[in-house]
């Protein structure tokens, strides 16, 4: 009778070599996908979580009847964001206390194309963290040419610690104006000329500011922006 063992069989290791030279070779090929899917998600997720929390911040200061004109808080000591912020849970005025997540200075945001440093103004009245790492920064537009009389809320998905910190990528902007809360680059915003304020191809201080409009109307926004900046 032949021995049970001689009946088995087992590998030999050219053929295990083979195995894990087509699992290597297929890893090479999905993961990229499977990472460029997940970062997309991710910020498509964190982009909508952040629009959805200061428009229902927005949303709560009208139901208390508290004033949304930008007129209102046109002075130092009475800025919008100080009453904003007292409608947002767990949140830090960046102005007083040290977070890691503001933005204090130094090299600041870029442009879409990352050519060109971000229009300071749209950061210049106000800063405030909130718990999940999200920075909002705010310019209440009384004295400015940019369209006088409406508010500017900018969020910095992943906070000012968190890259790349370039308009259209991580941060985006919306723009409060006659009572509703529209992503900048829709149709009666300042900046509405997406090809001009969205566009990789071009250089300016406000390029990269009408892409929340493209992130909200496009859910393969992110996916095709990581892709092309990688």
């Amino acid at each position: 009778m032949r021995n049970a063992k001689q009946n088995r069989f087992a590998f030999t290791l050219a053929e295990v070599l083979i195995t894990l030279g087509i699992i290597g070779v297929v890893a090479a090929m999905t993961i990229p996908t499977l990472m460029t899917n997940y970062k997309a998600k991710r910020l498509h997720s964190q982009f909508l979580k952040s629009y959805s929390t200061v428009q229902q911040a927005f949303k709560m200061m009208e139901n208390d009847d508290v004033s949304l004109d930008p007129s209102t808080y046109a002075s130092e000591d009475k800025m919008f964001y100080k009453t904003f912020i007292n409608y947002l849970s767990g949140a830090t005025d960046c102005r007083y206390k040290s977070n890691p997540q503001c933005y204090h200075g130094g090299k600041g945001y870029t442009s879409f194309d990352g050519k060109a440093s971000a229009a300071s103004w749209l950061f210049d009245d106000g800063m405030v963290a909130l718990q999940d790492g999200t920075l909002l920064l705010f310019e209440n537009a009384t004295n400015n040419v940019n369209n006088i009389g409406s508010i500017y809320v900018s969020v910095d998905l992943n906070g000012y610690e968190g890259k790349p910190n370039r308009l259209g990528y991580d941060l985006f902007t919306f723009q409060f104006l006659d009572g509703e809360l529209k992503t900048m680059g829709d149709k009666g915003t300042y900046f509405a000329d997406v090809e001009q304020y969205c566009n990789s191809k071009v250089s300016n201080i406000h390029n990269g500011i009408a892409c929340a409009q493209k992130a909200k109307e496009d859910s393969d926004y992110f996916k095709k922006l990581i892709t092309e900046f990688k």
